[in-house]
């Protein structure tokens, strides 16, 4: 987070330092792609099977390629699509005894789709806002046996995640460089809810409810057309 306050300061000085620059306009699309930072914060239930019992999910930060399609309906107002390359979190186990242990890997596509709005600029500064709805899916889900199997006495365990619908809350700022390129800082925040079901030699054992609720992180550039 400390990074990305500095990184949205420094675009702000860049752009109070220039000077004007006409917004987008009704019937642009604008694109922007950069580097794409998860930041879960992660609520987890804690399992009840013995002898994970009390052990709860944990999931790491991953940085994709992410870009971001917007179709302006209006001058203030467009739809924006986000999409990016797979995020691949490594999964953890929390537990009083054991500590933080590393039991395994997802990967997970985040498309989201946002009413996007045009708040008031200063100079080449063009800030703007939105709400929408996130699909997450989890695939390649994978357990590290060497670690899991010994907690278990030597039995096939497995993870899986359930997808999750959510609302997604966006903020971010655009600041003109040429004409129609602009650099670009954005922020999401997503309601993201799932169901981590365990299961031993094929039979479900336990599932736990996880809130992962990203901060999700762009910096990149982007074009108007």
């Amino acid at each position: 987070m400390q990074l990305s306050r500095q990184i949205a300061l420094a675009l702000a000085l860049t752009g109070m330092a220039c000077g004007g620059a006409q917004a987008h306009q009704a019937g642009d699309w604008v694109v922007r792609f950069g580097a794409a930072t998860v930041e879960p914060d992660v609520d987890s239930d804690a399992f009840a099977v013995a002898p994970l019992t009390g052990g709860t999910v944990d999931v790491d930060s991953d940085t994709q390629a992410g870009v971001t399609v917007t179709y302006m309906l209006k001058d203030w107002f467009g739809i924006e699509l986000l999409a990016a390359t797979p995020f691949e979190h490594d999964l953890y186990l929390e537990d009083t005894a054991l500590g933080r242990t590393r039991i395994g890997e997802t990967k997970h596509l985040p498309p989201t789709v946002l009413a996007q709005f045009s708040l008031p600029g200063y100079g080449r500064v063009r800030p703007y806002a939105g709400i929408g709805v996130n699909y997450t899916r989890f695939f390649s889900e994978r357990i590290d046996d060497g670690v899991v199997s010994p907690l278990i006495g030597g039995a096939d365990a497995d993870l899986h995640l359930s997808n999750s619908w959510g609302l997604a809350a966006e903020l971010g700022v655009d600041v003109a460089l040429s004409e129609g390129w602009f650099l670009n800082l954005s922020a999401w925040k997503m309601d993201l809810d799932t169901e981590a079901r365990l299961t031993v030699n094929g039979t479900t054992v336990d599932k736990v409810d996880v809130a992962i609720d990203p901060l999700v992180w762009m910096v990149g550039v982007g074009r108007a057309f």
